[in-house]
């Protein structure tokens, strides 16, 4: 088994996080927004289905909120006002990835040049590293293979493509997410290329 699974062998009950009445309004009404965008549908009775299912899932889900994942886990709360500048500048560099890896695909001679990105990075919590995670994984070209104690392991079909994690702008922009002054600073970085045959 990979020691970086660190799965322990007596389940011990880590001290608990505590979410405040604004995080879980909010959580609510996106729940709720989803629900709707989805159904397409806006009568009283799909409403009513939508409030309930909502509520049962914050209420299933409330114990994976108050658990810290790794020491030194705290509960920050995301600046809305950070939300939609981030979505736009993820979305612009999904964009950038999907041109680079098309013209990757379409080339006779396939520059492919695929490495194992390894990197810690400087976050306030499990939330903000699953959305550096899934932003990488989001992201054409890359992948995020495993996260360990704020350590990344990430795959890169080229060294352009994992260019904004070494240079840590996105690490930087998660962590603004949540406060103007954490800088997601990137360290450690060891990079692994494939052997040729």
């Amino acid at each position: 088994m990979p020691q970086s699974w660190n799965i322990p062998e007596k389940r011990v009950r880590p001290p608990e996080r505590h979410r405040s009445v604004r995080s879980l309004v909010i959580q609510g009404t996106a729940l709720l927004g989803l629900w709707l965008l989805f159904s397409g549908h806006y009568d009283v009775f799909t409403i009513s289905a939508g409030v309930i299912s909502v509520g049962l899932i914050m209420l299933l889900n409330r114990e994976l909120f108050r658990v810290r994942l790794f020491p030194g886990d705290i509960h920050s709360e995301i600046k809305i006002s950070a939300v939609f500048p981030y979505v736009f500048w993820l979305m612009k560099e999904v964009v950038i990835a999907a041109i680079g890896v098309a013209r990757i695909v379409l080339s006779p001679r396939m520059p492919v040049d695929p490495s194992l990105l390894e990197f810690h990075a400087e976050l306030p919590n499990a939330g903000s590293q699953t959305i550096l995670a899934n932003s990488i994984t989001l992201t054409p070209g890359t992948i995020t293979i495993d996260i360990t104690h704020g350590v990344f392991l990430v795959h890169a079909i080229t060294d352009s493509a994992s260019a904004n994690l070494t240079r840590g702008v996105m690490p930087a922009r998660v962590a603004h997410l949540y406060r103007d002054d954490l800088s997601g600073e990137v360290t450690d970085v060891t990079i692994t290329k494939w052997a040729e045959d």
